[in-house]
C-alpha cells in the first residue's frame, strides 16, 4: 500500500513519537527483536536481481506475496488495481488494446509501433507489449511493483516502471498439488489444477492448467448472444533439474488460447445522429440503439457481423544458475509468439457504418531473447555485469471496411454525386500490413558499495543500441473514391478517400529502418539510521526507443509513400526520487514513502485525429508526486493495509507540447487511495476463517482526450472474499464479489466513429459473486 504527500512524512514521525517506542527504540542493534505472532512477515524481493529485504532495497516497490494474492483472488495483472495504488489499468478494447500506467505514465497499445512504457517480466522473461501480457498468472508466489524508470536491469529499458511476476517452481519435498473449481454469476465456470511431482533427488517437475468461460456482460440487441465474454484456456510446465551443487537449471513452457467476444462499447452520450442511426438500423430490421443510458449494458451491433478476438500466446524459456565460486552466471534463453485475429463492429451500433470482417485485423508478435548476468562480492562491492539481446517481429494486418449504411449517415444522395454511389459496394475500404523486425543489443552494470554498515552506493550503467526496419504495403478495394477523385466530387474524396482507405495511396509501398543508441543507467545513495529505519535519494535516467507508426494513414504523401514518414523518436526520462522505509512498534507496523519527480523528453503519445492514428513526440511531460504504503498488523490475524498515491501528471506550457500544452495526463487522477482488510480466525478447533475487502478510490480523470464529456468522476470499486478452511488449509471454500457495490464506472470515453457529436464508452465491469471450492493435496 502506498500514501502520498506530507501525510505520509507526518505519519512516519509520529510513529517514531508515540508513547509506545518502537522496538529499534530499545534494542541493542546487534540483538535482533524476538518474534511474536503479531509481527508482520519479512518481504523477501528482487528487484535489484539480489535476494533482499523490503526496507533494505533503496527504489520504491510495492510487494504483493503469495498469501495476500490468494485472499484477494488476484488471478490476471488487471486485478492489480486493488492492491497498488500508483498501477491503473485500461482496456478498452480486447487484449491487443490494454495498457498499464504507473505513476500516470504509460503506452496505449493500440498500435504495436509503440513499446510499452511499463514492462511486464514474467519468470525472468519480458513480454513484448501489455496486451501480450494478458493472460491467466497461475500459481504465484509474489508479484513486485518496481515504480519509476527500469534502465539498468530486467532487460529490456522502461521508461515509467515495471511489474515483475514470479510464479510457483517445482519442489523436492514431495508430491502435492491442488484442485479448484469455480462458479459465478454470468454463468462463470472456471477448473484449474495443479500438480507437482518429484523426479528423483535433483529434478522435480510441475503442471498446471486452467479453463474459464463466462457469460458476456452485454446483450446484443441484434442477435441472440452476449459479448465481452470470456473463454479462455491455459497450462504451463516447468521443469527444475539440479544436476550438481553448483549448477541448476529451470525450464519452463506455457499455452494460452482466448476465443472470446471482445471490444463492447456502448452509447454513452447522444449526439444529432442518434436518430439518424436508428433510423437507418431500423430500415434494415436492426435496432440502432436500444438505450441511451450506458449502463443498461444494452449493446447494438450490425446483423451478421462478429465481434470476436482470438489470441494464441505460446512460450519456452531456460534458465541456468552456475556458481562459479568467485561469482554465479545466469543465463536466460526464451522464445515467445503471440497472435491474435479480431473481427469487429468498430462503429459500435446498429446502423452498417464501419467494420473487420473476420480476421480482418491480424497482429502478431515473434521475439528471441538471450540475457547473461554475472553476479558477485568482492570486498565492499556487490558487483553485476551482463548483456541482453532481443529479436523481435512485429506484423499489423487490417482492413477498414466501409457498412451499407455509411453513405447514408452522410446525406448518401443528397450529398454524393450519383457516380461515386453508383462505385460504392459495401464492404469496399483498403487494406494496411506492416511488418517491422526489432533488434536490441545492450550491455550493463549494477553495483553497490557498502561504504559502512550503514551508508550504501547504488552505481548502474546500461549502453543499448536498437535497429529497426520496416515493410509496409497496402491494398486497394474501394472503387467509390477512384471515382470521387475522377469526377471531382468534393464531399466524395472527404469521405471515402478517407486515409485509412485512401486509393491514392501507392499499394506497393516503401522500407525504411533506423538505429538508436542510448545510455541509461541510476546511481543512488542509502543511508541506514536504524536497522528499522531506512532511507534512500536516487537519479535514474530510462529510455524507451523510437519506432514506426502501422497506421497507412500515417504517410506524407501517399501517391509516394515514405516510411520514414511513418518512424517517430524514442522517449527519455530523468527522474528523482527520495524513499524512506521504516519498521515500527516491534515490526507490527511499516512504512515506505516516496516523493518523486520524474521529466520526460520526446514523450511518445498516440493519438486518434477522428480519421487516423498518429504517434506524436511532444517536447515534456512531467510526473511527479508522493507515496506512502502502511502495513499494520494490530493483533495476531488482522491486517490493515492503505496506501494515498498523489501523483500530478501533466504537459507543462511548452510550444513543443502543441496542443497538450498546460493539461492533465489522461487516464491520471491526481488521488488513489487503496485500503485492504484481511482478518484470519479460528472457527472451533479445526477450522479457519479469513475475511478480506479492499477498496480503491480515484478521484476524476480524463479518460481520453481532454474533451470534458470524456472525464470519469471520482468513484471507488470494493472487492471482498470470505475463506472457510480446513485443517492444515487442505480444503477451502470462498464466496467471493468484485465490484462489491455494482459501481458504474468507464474505462474510456470515445468520439462515436461516424457520429458525429455522439460518444461511446468502454465500461468497467459490473458486479460478480461466486463460490470457489478448493482442495489441495
Amino acid at each position: 500500500m502506498t500514501i502520498r504527500g506530507s501525510i505520509s512524512v507526518s505519519a512516519l514521525v509520529l510513529a517514531a513519537s508515540l508513547g509506545t517506542t518502537p522496538v529499534w527504540a530499545q534494542t541493542v542493534p546487534q540483538t535482533p527483536p524476538q518474534e511474536s505472532a503479531a509481527q508482520l512477515d519479512e518481504v523477501i524481493v528482487t528487484a535489484t536481481k539480489r535476494e533482499e529485504r523490503l526496507i533494505d532495497v533503496p527504489v520504491a516497490v510495492t510487494a504483493i506475496g503469495s498469501e495476500q494474492l490468494q485472499n484477494s483472488g488476484v488471478s490476471d495483472i488487471r486485478e492489480l488495481t486493488g492492491l497498488a495504488p500508483s498501477v491503473q489499468f485500461q482496456t478498452p478494447g480486447g487484449g491487443a488494446d490494454s495498457s498499464i500506467r504507473i505513476r500516470g505514465i504509460g503506452t496505449t497499445s493500440t498500435n504495436p509501433g509503440l513499446e510499452s512504457s511499463v514492462g511486464v517480466v514474467i519468470d525472468g522473461v519480458t513480454r513484448a507489449r501489455t496486451g501480450v501480457a494478458l493472460s491467466e498468472l497461475g500459481d504465484l508466489q509474489r508479484i513486485e511493483v518496481l515504480r519509476g524508470p527500469q534502465g539498468t536491469l530486467f532487460g529490456r529499458n522502461t521508461s515509467s516502471g515495471l511489474i515483475n511476476i514470479v510464479t510457483r517452481e517445482p519442489s523436492f519435498a514431495g508430491v502435492e498439488g491442488r484442485l479448484e473449481g469455480t462458479y459465478g454469476n454470468y454463468s462463470d465456470m472456471r477448473v484449474a489444477g495443479a500438480v507437482n511431482i518429484p523426479l528423483s533427488d535433483n529434478a522435480a517437475f510441475r503442471l498446471e492448467a486452467s479453463s474459464e468461460t463466462r457469460d458476456g456482460f452485454y446483450q446484443d440487441a441484434n442477435s441472440s448472444e452476449t459479448l465481452d465474454n470470456l473463454d479462455r484456456q491455459f497450462v504451463r510446465a516447468k521443469l527444475r533439474w539440479e544436476p550438481s551443487e553448483t549448477l541448476r537449471w529451470m525450464f519452463s513452457a506455457d499455452y494460452t488460447n482466448r476465443d472470446e467476444n471482445c471490444c463492447v462499447a456502448v452509447l454513452a452520450i447522444a449526439g444529432p445522429t442518434y436518430g439518424t442511426v436508428n433510423t437507418l438500423a431500423g430500415a434494415r430490421g436492426d435496432v440502432g440503439y436500444t438505450s441511451p443510458d450506458p449502463f443498461d449494458r444494452e449493446a447494438s451491433k450490425t446483423s451478421g457481423r462478429q465481434n470476436q478476438e482470438d489470441i494464441v500466446d505460446w512460450g519456452l524459456s531456460a534458465q541456468a544458475d552456475w556458481e562459479l565460486g568467485f561469482a554465479t552466471l545466469t543465463s536466460i534463453t526464451a522464445y515467445r509468439s503471440w497472435e491474435a485475429y479480431r473481427s469487429q463492429d468498430f462503429d459500435h451500433s446498429g446502423a452498417d457504418l464501419g467494420f473487420f470482417a473476420p480476421d480482418g485485423l491480424h497482429q502478431s508478435f515473434d521475439v528471441f531473447t538471450q540475457e547473461l548476468r554475472l553476479q558477485g562480492t568482492a570486498g565492499m562491492v556487490d558487483w553485476l555485469v551482463g548483456a541482453y539481446y532481443s529479436d523481435e517481429d512485429v506484423m499489423n494486418d487490417s482492413a477498414y471496411r466501409m457498412g451499407a449504411d455509411y453513405p447514408l449517415i452522410y446525406g448518401g444522395a443528397a450529398t454524393f454525386q450519383a457516380s461515386t454511389l453508383a462505385a460504392f459496394t459495401p464492404g469496399d475500404g483498403a487494406r494496411g500490413i506492416g511488418n517491422q523486425n526489432g533488434r536490441d543489443i545492450s550491455v550493463f552494470t549494477h553495483n553497490i558499495f557498502n561504504v559502512t554498515d550503514q551508508l550504501s552506493i547504488t552505481a548502474g550503467l546500461r549502453y543499448t543500441n536498437n535497429r529497426k526496419s520496416i515493410d509496409f504495403r497496402g491494398e486497394n478495394f474501394n472503387p467509390a473514391c477512384d471515382s470521387a477523385v475522377l469526377t471531382g466530387d468534393t464531399p466524395g474524396i472527404t469521405r471515402f478517400c478517407a486515409p485509412f482507405w485512401d486509393t491514392r495511396f501507392n499499394t506497393a509501398g516503401d522500407s525504411d529502418s533506423r538505429t538508436e543508441d542510448a545510455v541509461t543507467g541510476t546511481f543512488n545513495v542509502s543511508y541506514e539510521f536504524l536497522p528499522t529505519l531506512t532511507s534512500y535519494i536516487s537519479y535514474s535516467r530510462g529510455y524507451k526507443s523510437g519506432g514506426y507508426n502501422f497506421d497507412r494513414a500515417g504517410f506524407t504523401t501517399p501517391a509516394t509513400p515514405d516510411a520514414a514518414d511513418l518512424a517517430f523518436s524514442d522517449e527519455t526520462v530523468d527522474a528523482y526520487e527520495f524513499g524512506l522505509k521504516g519498521e515500527f512498534f516491534d515490526r507490527t507496523l511499516t512504512a515506505n514513502l516516496a516523493i518523486f519527480h520524474q521529466k520526460f523528453s520526446g514523450f511518445q503519445l498516440i493519438e486518434y485525429t477522428g480519421i487516423n492514428f498518429v504517434v506524436r513526440s511532444l517536447s515534456e511531460a512531467i510526473s511527479e508526486g508522493a507515496e506512502l504504503e502502511v502495513t499494520w498488523r494490530p493483533m495476531e490475524g488482522l491486517t490493515l493495509t492503505n496506501g494515498l498515491t498523489y501523483t500530478d501528471a501533466h504537459y507543462p506550457t511548452n510550444p513543443g507540447n502543441l496542443g497538450y500544452s498546460g493539461r492533465d495526463m489522461e487516464q491520471s487522477p491526481d488521488w488513489v487511495n487503496v485500503t485492504s482488510v484481511t482478518y484470519e480466525f479460528p472457527i472451533g478447533e479445526q477450522l479457519t476463517g479469513v475475511a478480506y475487502i479492499d477498496n480503491r478510490y480515484s478521484s476524476e480523470f480524463f479518460t481520453g482526450g481532454f474533451d470534458p464529456n470524456r472525464i470519469q468522476p471520482s468513484f471507488s470499486v470494493a472487492n471482498a472474499r470470505f475463506s472457510l478452511r480446513g485443517p492444515d488449509e487442505t480444503w477451502a471454500v470462498d464466496l467471493w464479489a468484485r465490484n462489491l457495490f455494482d459501481k458504474d464506472y468507464y474505462r474510456r470515453v470515445i468520439p462515436a466513429t461516424f457520429q458525429a457529436g455522439s460518444y461511446s464508452a468502454f465500461l468497467g465491469d459490473p458486479r460478480t459473486y461466486g463460490i470457489t471450492l478448493r482442495r489441495t493435496f
